[in-house]
């Protein structure tokens, strides 16, 4: 998308070759004449030099990694060749984007014909969610300025930020199997005693469940699918209601964009935000069960409700980890409703950690409700206090009545999490 813009010294110079004109037909003198026909040239020349200014011209963006951590940095290069056959004056190269705008955007003089220019940049993420890459734009002109000609670059990459995950050595909270059951009629690919149906592969599927005869019969493939076990597994319902966290209004900025040398930190610390806190602790038990081959499912609800069924893999860990990225603190609804609304689906002996800061009379309630399904209940407890720095005795919430980890702003997060995780 390109297109040519007539700046405002170029209405002057219309101002002026109408002027001469005039006079030139009054006193009928060469001198106007020739006044005139110059500035005629220059316009006529300008606007041919503009336009041609970003011909041939072609930017990429490259980057060797499509989702980071948050704690971690993010490279980007970025290239700029002339195709053409002519040399460009001069280029400004405008990067929109909200991760590395600062940084790539710069004014490029004198890129001669066949030639290419590549520079990279580092930033580093503070901030979960999902980020555009793009788009960039390209301006150039004419040497005075009268008319400058943008380009713009769309772009579809994108860059996913996921919460920071931390490695759990060991959790005593473990889901216990229930032998005997029957099995449910819920479809998975997962191999089970209960074969069930086929359906079309879908993108994603594994290929050791395509059933080859019926692929062959049909002329397209077909996998197999399995009714569920009564398997217990651990669920993760995280408490996003509105105005329940608090957070530091001086906390860092979402990305460091410092041109010195980076050093990667080997620490990460987590914002004074306790639902960063919050949203951090359950991807790190996610992270846990799955490493441990335990089937997890995550409910919540923010702006929009979030149920994901519980099941095990990489993939199962890129669906949590994707809703945990742009997850925001701006539901309506008590965690109490969820919890009563989604134990329901969760099978017998399975285990339920609810992360929340803020306990009532109504959260203690569900102990018989969860007791009664057979559940494994856990609280883990943002101390919204910590973050306040409120003292310890203005803390009103009451205690539940079953087991509670509480986390503290700074400390907290190390009672059930040792060292960092790379992933």
């Amino acid at each position: 998308m390109k297109y040519l813009r007539i700046n405002r010294q170029t209405f002057f110079a219309i101002f002026a070759l109408i002027l001469f004109f005039v006079l030139w037909v009054i006193y009928d003198d060469i001198l106007f004449m020739g006044v005139w026909l110059g500035i005629l040239t220059l316009l006529i020349t300008s606007s041919v030099i503009a336009y041609v200014s970003l011909q041939g011209i072609e930017v990429k963006r490259f980057s060797r990694i499509k989702s980071q951590m948050v704690g971690r940095y993010f490279e980007e290069r970025v290239e700029v060749k002339n195709n053409s056959k002519t040399g460009k004056l001069w280029l400004e190269l405008i990067d929109e984007s909200e991760l590395l705008g600062n940084i790539h955007s710069r004014v490029i003089t004198r890129l001669n014909a066949g030639k290419m220019l590549m520079f990279s940049s580092r930033v580093l993420l503070n901030q979960r969610g999902f980020f555009d890459l793009g788009p960039t734009t390209l301006r150039s002109g004419d040497p005075f300025g009268f008319f400058s000609t943008r380009r713009v670059y769309l772009t579809e990459n994108r860059l996913t930020v996921f919460p920071r995950v931390f490695r759990i050595n060991r959790f005593h909270l473990i889901p216990g199997n229930v032998l005997g059951g029957e099995y449910l009629r819920v479809h998975t690919t997962q191999t089970t005693p209960q074969a069930a149906s086929v359906r079309e592969y879908q993108p994603g599927d594994p290929l050791n469940r395509v059933h080859w005869p019926i692929t062959v019969r049909k002329n397209k493939l077909m996998v197999k699918e399995f009714d569920e076990d009564t398997q217990s597994s651990a669920w993760i319902i995280l408490d996003a209601e509105k105005s329940s966290y608090v957070r530091d209004p001086n906390i860092i900025p979402s990305f460091d964009r410092g041109l010195m040398t980076l050093k990667e930190r080997r620490n990460y610390e987590i914002p004074k935000d306790s639902f960063e806190y919050a949203v951090c602790a359950a991807a790190s038990l996610m992270d846990f069960y799955l490493r441990n081959d335990i089937s997890v499912g995550f409910a919540s609800e923010g702006r929009y409700s979030h149920v994901i069924p519980a099941d095990k893999g990489q993939r199962q860990y890129g669906k949590i980890m994707e809703i945990l990225s742009v997850i925001k603190e701006n539901g309506v609804r008590p965690l109490e409703q969820i919890v009563s609304k989604q134990i329901m689906n969760i099978n017998r002996g399975s285990a339920v950690i609810m992360i929340t800061p803020a306990l009532s009379n109504r959260t203690n309630h569900l102990k018989a409700l969860i007791m009664r399904r057979g559940l494994k209940p856990l609280v883990i407890r943002i101390r919204n206090d910590t973050f306040r720095n409120f003292t310890e005795a203005s803390y009103q919430d009451p205690k539940p009545e079953w087991g509670a980890i509480d986390l503290h702003y700074g400390k907290g997060l190390q009672e059930i999490m040792d060292a960092p995780i790379s992933r």
